[in-house]
């Protein structure tokens, strides 16, 4: 068949509604001449019968797709949701990003897709799109931050043009003694001398605050919060503040010698201060001090309510001390009115002069913005009584902290957080949060041992041992925020095996026979009312549990026989209740240590558990504590066994060896780091 029949059917079919995209040219063998390729007439009539060809068969299709050009350049509309079926991809040859086809679920449109961002089910597309997301909100926190430095040099600058203007102004009305000035300054000081009377409650009162608003009392403690400023890394605030109050001390003392205007005269004068009037040395040094504190709290990012608290206190301070001038007969009115008005241009002038509304490196302007630390919870959601608040949390303090929003991963019944943790590695996080009981936390620990990434520990269990041992907080906000702010400390685990059992670790104990008793079978029900205490009741349950004859060695010493109630080994000391049951283990220090306890009848508990209270250091065989590197404890007969109060599959044998240092825990930043 012709080229041009094939071109007669093509307008046919678009007549009626039927419009088939033409294939793209195949490549041409001959050389390119003068820049353009040469096509020859075979070429040509093969691309005629294959463009007919297809003709022919998109005619057939039920739901055809749309030419979107002439040429024939088919780029089909892509899912959005990134789950096309039956694609296959093509090799990029021309040096440019691969493409994948794929027809549509719904539209029947073949899609196009990057390489980079295929609907494939290995989250590589998902990652493609957080990435955009990510630079998305970098950009936008730019342009943000680019908006608020604007603001502050627009404020600064109407700030001093403002308090200039307006002093200049009153400066001259002073200085040419304007009469409705003079006059008003005259009667208010007059009115004030027969309120306020030497020797009167309202009199030493207003002395009171005349010697509390000291200007030198003022600078001090402006140089002592410029001083915790600088520390706390922000040291052009800190600078900014040292100079605004030293142009302030030097402006007033020119101003006062330039005009040198007298101070009120006052026939029974409260106070005397010496000195000229012109302006007022309290009320500017109050006004530029308060407000720069309140600059200060801002930059800072203070929280609302300390803001608020800020700005009333100042607004507060300065309309005191300036009543107090005028109140005592030493200024008039104009005097604090000078100040007051003073005050905001220097601040405006010397915002402008340090560069607080300019980025701290202007040189990096243009560089790209260094990516925000990311973090992943491990949240444990049987433990949380509402989620929807806890996730608030973790996200405002976050946020608040300058890293990324939380990737969530939820445990399930069948898998305590293996596969979560290993997800949360994947995803490259700087920080895992595990937020649950023990159990939660053993599996978060042991799946990141050796990653390097920090662990914070958010604790809603019942026991919560290792947090206790390690003296992190229990409070639920506290621990949120150590978890974000704290400090790294590294800590050994234990990996344990046994028989039926799998390679595993713990982070505080592992126990057989008694202990695992009183774990598993203490109420669920009573363990979420009142907590650890559930245990008791578990323990009397318990106290007959029947003796086991166990082998314990420790490295290389040769095994120890011995018949016991229960055998821990410890990795940290305490139990619940404050109990320390091993004094003498540290969470880092590269040894286990292990107890046997062997009660021979009842009335031996008591005697048990005072040597336990006390500490005592005596070894018998009803208490005999060893340490070691490598410890094996072989029972006679299967029992019960747990690791960190989760108990496990009933066995024999628990072989525990420690590992130094192989994990990363968030810890206040009074604790020692890395």
């Amino acid at each position: 068949m012709s080229s041009k029949t094939g071109a007669r059917d093509r307008r046919r079919r678009r007549r009626r509604g039927v419009k088939a995209p033409v294939p793209a040219a195949p490549k041409v063998a001959t050389a390119p001449k003068n820049g353009r390729p040469v096509v020859g007439k075979a070429d040509r009539a093969d691309r005629a019968d294959r463009a007919d060809g297809a003709d022919r068969r998109y005619a057939e299709a039920p739901e055809p797709a749309q030419e979107r050009s002439e040429h024939g350049e088919q780029t089909g509309q892509a899912e959005r949701n990134g789950t096309q079926r039956n694609g296959s991809q093509s090799p990029d040859r021309s040096g440019t990003d691969a493409t994948v086809t794929a027809p549509g679920a719904a539209t029947g449109r073949p899609g196009r897709y990057r390489a980079g961002n295929r609907p494939d089910g290995d989250g590589r597309g998902r990652a493609g799109r957080a990435g955009r997301s990510a630079q998305h909100r970098a950009a936008r926190a730019a342009r943000q931050r680019a908006a608020r430095n604007r603001a502050v040099e627009r404020r600064a600058m109407f700030a001093t043009l403002a308090g200039s203007a307006g002093f200049a102004v009153l400066l001259v009305l002073v200085v040419i003694q304007w009469a409705p000035l003079a006059g008003l300054d005259r009667s208010v000081a007059t009115w004030w001398t027969t309120v306020v009377t030497p020797g009167s409650g309202l009199a030493d009162f207003f002395v009171v605050v005349q010697a509390i608003s000291q200007p030198w009392v003022l600078r001090a403690a402006a140089v002592v919060v410029a001083a915790f400023v600088i520390r706390a890394g922000h040291r052009r605030l800190g600078l900014w503040l040292i100079g605004a109050v030293a142009v302030g001390t030097l402006l007033e003392w020119f101003l006062k010698a330039l005009v040198a205007r007298p101070r009120p005269p006052v026939a029974r004068p409260v106070s005397e201060p010496l000195g000229y009037s012109f302006p007022s040395g309290h009320a500017l040094m109050s006004a530029l001090v308060a407000v720069a504190l309140v600059i200060v709290a801002l930059r800072l990012r203070v929280r609302t309510r300390g803001k608020v608290a800020a700005i009333v206190a100042a607004g507060g301070t300065i309309l005191l001390v300036g009543l107090d001038r005028v109140a005592l007969s030493v200024h008039y009115v104009s005097d604090v009115l000078a100040a007051w008005i003073l005050a905001p241009a220097l601040l405006g002038a010397t915002v402008l002069a340090f560069g607080l509304g300019r980025p701290r490196d202007p040189a990096g302007e243009h560089e790209p913005e260094r990516p925000r630390r990311r973090v992943a919870v491990v949240l444990n959601p049987s433990k949380i009584d509402d989620a929807t608040d806890f996730r608030n949390q973790v996200e405002r303090t976050a946020q608040r902290g300058g890293w990324e929003p939380p990737e969530w991963f939820e445990t399930t019944v069948d898998d305590p957080g293996h596969a979560m943790s290993k997800a949360a590695l994947a995803a490259q996080v700087d920080l895992v949060i595990a937020a649950g009981g023990d159990g939660t936390v053993r599996v978060v620990c042991s799946e990141l041992a050796g990653s390097d990434v920090p662990v914070g520990i958010v604790p809603v269990g019942t026991g919560n041992l290792l947090v206790r041992n390690l003296g992190l907080p229990l409070d639920l906000r506290e621990a949120i925020e150590v978890s974000f702010t704290g400090s790294d400390r590294r800590l050994d685990l234990v990996r344990v095996e046994g028989d039926s059992l799998e390679a595993d670790r713990f982070a505080v104990m592992a126990g057989l026979g008694l202990d695992a008793a009183v774990v598993g079978e203490a109420p669920a029900k009573l363990k979420r009312r009142v907590g650890w205490a559930a245990y008791a009741v578990s323990i009397a349950r318990n106290l007959s549990f029947p003796a086991l004859r166990v082998d314990i060695a420790v490295d290389d010493e040769p095994p120890v026989r011995r018949w016991v109630r229960t055998v821990l080994i410890g990795n940290v000391g305490t139990l619940h209740g404050g109990l320390e049951l091993l004094p003498e283990a540290e969470p880092d220090d590269g040894m286990l240590d292990v107890v046997a306890v062997a009660p021979r009848r009842l009335t031996e508990w008591p005697h048990v558990a005072w040597r336990v209270i006390r500490r005592s250091k005596e070894q018998d065989e009803r208490l005999h504590t060893w340490r070691g590197r490598r410890v094996v404890v072989t029972a006679a007969e299967d029992c019960p066994r747990q690791l960190d109060g989760d108990v496990i599959d009933a066995g024999r044998e628990l072989r525990c060896e420690i590992e130094p240092g192989v994990l990363l825990i968030r810890m206040p930043q009074t604790e020692r780091r890395t």
